[in-house]
């Protein structure tokens, strides 16, 4: 079933993949969703039980460019990419864990009543988490973050900005802990 929501979605992909439940998978039709080799994913109730044992979402926008690495693994994760949110190689995502590259809504208060909703002035900024970085369960990576090479993310944290290479961050917000 993930084969064929990845395949009807326009998701580039290999075939060695392993998914443990279904994902929900939605790219707009001028967005690019793509997947390295040996990706697993383990989506829903009965895949990962540490609490919200929600499926995998995977949600590209309009023009945007959702781009995941060799070996990566993720459990119950939501990603929302309308800008661009890149995972590298090596990268571990733990349970509940959720990454947005944008605000969803305007901060300004008239656009955000309007009926329709002015959606022009949504801030987004692209998100990276390079290679070998592990982002603990629960936690928050917000729009514009930089996860470094080889980082950990503690469990429930919120990651308001970017976290050098070799280190662990926890909190809300975010923090350094100590070096690697």
């Amino acid at each position: 079933m993930t084969y064929f929501k990845f395949s009807i979605n326009g998701v580039k992909f290999n075939s060695d993949f392993v998914a443990h439940g279904v994902p929900i998978v939605n790219v707009n039709l001028k967005g690019q969703f793509s997947i390295g080799k040996k990706f697993t994913t383990h989506s829903g109730k009965h895949f990962n039980m540490i609490g919200r044992q929600q499926p995998c979402y995977f949600i590209v926008g309009n023009g945007g460019r959702l781009t995941i690495g060799n070996n990566v693994g993720i459990s119950c994760t939501a990603i929302v990419c309308w800008s661009a949110i890149t995972i590298e190689d090596n990268v571990r995502i733990g349970g509940g864990v959720v990454i947005y590259d944008t605000d969803f809504h305007s901060l300004d208060i008239h656009e955000r009543l309007a009926e329709p909703e002015v959606t022009a002035n949504i801030a987004t900024r692209p998100v990276t988490v390079k290679r070998n970085a592990f982002i603990g369960a629960h936690s928050v990576i917000l729009k514009g973050v930089t996860i470094g090479y080889n980082s950990v993310i503690g469990a429930g944290s919120v990651v308001t900005r970017s976290v050098p290479d070799n280190q662990i961050w926890a909190g809300n917000p975010a923090r350094l802990i100590r070096n690697l």
